[in-house]
């Protein structure tokens, strides 16, 4: 089979027919993307095919998105292999690749269009339900699965999502959606899209709403306005310009924990960010770009925690109302030089560098001093891609890394491809990768006070904790099936991880004041520490496409981890297995496509009591889509009917505060199903 036709196949299956070849600029990196190999963006931040990339990455295109129907991010990557999903509520999704997530996952690196969206607002993590950016806007989604420190630095630990949103050029007009269904689901959305001779802009507004799950108070709502403008200078330089913002309540608190420790209430949240980005490409085989962006987030969360609501008898405590700030602001500067440049035709380099400062104002996350915190980080990376044969392809890349007071780290990949034949590619690899501590981490102090008293230390600093470290080794396999017109990609892993960053009880020392002994005896206190294991994750995980029939697709992931530890509640952050199958399917106008899910059990939730653990059990799920075109007045509307969790209510994510006071593990929260219809047209 031509090498060629190869790559044209795969890049059907992957990304959808039709792609073309673009020039320099017709679509800056983006135009990558639509070349007629199969080209990925994220993995080393060269543009490669996908059998040449030093690591496994999956592909999730506009295509698919559009098929679920669904209305949240966080659904889409339970398609990945590895990844781990979940939702405690409905207004906020719990995601990492491989489990070991904490209350707040923060071991993955979240991109939009390149800008980082891990917050420190957010301990750390990513927040899903507040990022200013629409699902008609995406033109893909590259999910790297595995450690990426080498190209993108701490929080790439694990591996990375870089969300692409799509360049005006490739643009097909303005268009308007409304969506209603169960659980009060009312949403609506209006993108504008306009060329202006060598200026394209687009403008989307989307107000999303829903009540959440039952019986539980986290209803949303939301209000997004985002644009994006591509002014193609000259045949050479490019300047793109993103900003967005989304504001809105969420539901937040449960009825009945001790004290009100987690009452009901609403919180309320913005989120902005401007991503400036120039481009200048003097010929097909070299590439400068220069970006700056700002992130800034702020939440509003406040209640009371009540010392005579939902407590045993007999405590004898006195009343007290004690008010509790949630509140917290934070910023983000970043700024980034990267050059791209081919040295002849065996040799491909990129380098580039990085600056960021962070900013968190959260006085009760530092009662010791309330002091708005920052931190500052810089970056040098760089990576080479060198054809040492025809079959053989030598992939290196170098990060240096310093982060505030801590000592220069180096996180280094190495990866082999062997390509015997050009439908065939097997890749052996080996990363090593860093995770900073969190600003929260390393100097969290929250305290509950009450008239100048403690009564408890909730959390104590660690100032002398330390990064987690990962050696990852990976066999990777690709393989065209040019039979089915399919795909198989298949990761076998081996991980080792020190100092792990893990949440353990701990006491406060002689040094501070006393608290109160009863309330301090009955809630306890925690802190963030390295683990004096190491932890070792070994399995496999695969991804296959196939097109048996005409107008069909079937997509089966499937992935096996075991953990390996001394402590239990790290093994058990990790679900043995996660799987899904999907079937797409076009007939006689109709669009249909069905997804099975399958979760393992699970430790992970929020919340923290002492001595008490809880495993999520495993559960099975089902989704479906079915959508038709039609016409009216000469206007083509596309009409969905879509369902979410159809097989019942199951528990997803614990709740630990609630849910050991509710006794026999009776879960605090269960995901019901999701109705809705969809209507939506182009102009």
């Amino acid at each position: 089979m031509p090498f060629a036709t190869a790559a044209a196949t795969l890049a059907a299956v992957l990304f959808g027919a039709g792609a073309a070849p673009l020039h320099a600029f017709d679509g800056s990196a983006e135009a990558a993307f639509f070349e007629s190999l199969p080209v990925v963006l994220t993995v080393s931040r060269l543009p490669q095919p996908m059998q040449d990339t030093p690591g496994a990455v999956t592909v999730i295109d506009e295509r698919l998105i559009a098929a679920t129907g669904y209305r949240d991010l966080g659904r889409l990557f339970r398609l990945v292999p590895g990844m781990q999903v979940g939702q405690e509520r409905g207004n906020d999704q719990w995601i990492t690749y491989h489990g070991l997530g904490g209350d707040y996952p923060n071991q993955m690196q979240v991109l939009v269009d390149g800008r980082s969206v891990y917050s420190p607002y957010y301990f750390g993590g990513a927040d899903w339900g507040a990022l200013p950016l629409a699902m008609d806007d995406i033109e893909r989604i590259e999910v790297v699965r595995g450690s990426d420190s080498a190209a993108y630095g701490s929080n790439a630990f694990l591996g990375v999502v870089n969300i692409i949103t799509r360049h005006t050029s490739a643009e097909r007009g303005s268009s308007v959606a409304v969506s209603a269904g169960s659980n009060g689901i009312a949403d609506a959305s209006a993108r504008m899209v306009t060329q202006h001779g060598a200026l394209g802009l687009r403008i989307t507004a989307r107000h999303l709403r829903d009540d959440g799950m039952p019986s539980v108070n986290d209803g949303r709502e939301s209000t997004l306005l985002n644009l994006r403008g591509d002014l193609r200078m000259d045949p050479y330089n490019e300047l793109t310009v993103h900003a967005g913002i989304n504001q809105g309540r969420r539901g937040m608190g449960y009825r009945g924990t001790l004290f009100d420790g987690s009452a009901e209430r609403t919180a309320h949240h913005v989120d902005r960010s401007i991503h400036l980005r120039w481009r200048h490409a003097p010929s097909a085989d070299e590439e400068w770009s220069l970006s700056y962006y700002h992130n800034r987030e702020r939440t509003r969360d406040e209640w009371f925690v009540d010392s005579t609501v939902n407590v045993p008898s007999g405590l004898g405590l006195p009343a007290m109302r004690i008010p509790v700030n949630n509140n917290r602001d934070s910023r983000r500067d970043n700024v980034e030089l990267q050059h791209r440049l081919r040295l002849g035709e065996r040799l491909h380099l990129l380098w580039g560098a990085e600056w960021r400062r962070d900013w968190l104002d959260a006085p009760d996350l530092f009662y010791a001093d309330p002091r708005a915190r920052s931190q500052k980080e810089w970056r040098l990376f760089g990576n080479a891609e060198w054809r040492l044969a025809t079959q053989w392809l030598l992939n290196a890349g170098l990060m240096v890394e310093r982060i505030d007071a801590d000592r220069t780290r180096m996180a280094p990949r190495l990866f082999l491809n062997w390509q015997p034949e050009p439908a065939h590619t097997v890749r052996l690899g080996w990363s090593r990768a860093w995770r900073q501590p969190s600003i929260f981490e390393r100097s969290g102090d929250v305290r509950v006070a009450f008239n100048g008293n403690i009564l408890q230390y909730r959390h104590l600093s660690n100032p002398h904790i330390q990064p987690s470290r990962i050696d990852a080794f990976e066999l990777g396999y690709l393989a065209l099936l040019p039979a089915h017109n399919g795909v198989f990609d298949l990761r076998l892993f081996h991980e080792r991880i020190n100092d792990m960053i893990i949440r353990e009880p701990s006491a406060p020392g002689p040094t501070l004041p006393p608290p109160d002994p009863v309330i301090q005896g009955l809630l306890g206190a925690t802190r963030w520490t390295n683990s004096p294991d190491r932890i070792r994750l070994n399995g496999f995980e695969y991804q296959l496409r196939l097109s048996p029939w005409a107008d069909g697709e079937l997509i089966l992931n499937h992935s096996m981890v075991r953990a390996s530890a001394r402590d239990r509640a790290i093994r058990d952050s990790v679900a043995p297995y996660t799987a899904s199958l999907s079937w797409l399917q076009s007939w006689q106008g109709w669009q249909t496509t069905l997804t099975v899910l399958r979760m393992g059990p699970l430790n992970a939730g929020t919340g923290y009591v002492p001595n008490y653990r809880y495993r999520v059990p495993a559960y099975t799920t089902l989704d479906f889509s079915i959508a038709r075109s039609f016409s009216s007045g000469g206007q083509v509307f596309d009409v969905r009917l879509s369902g979410i969790n159809l097989l019942g209510r199951h528990q997803e994510l614990a709740h630990r505060p609630l849910q050991a006071s509710l006794g026999n593990d009776r879960p605090a929260t269960r995901v019901g199903r999701q109705i809705f219809l969809s209507v939506r047209t182009e102009f």
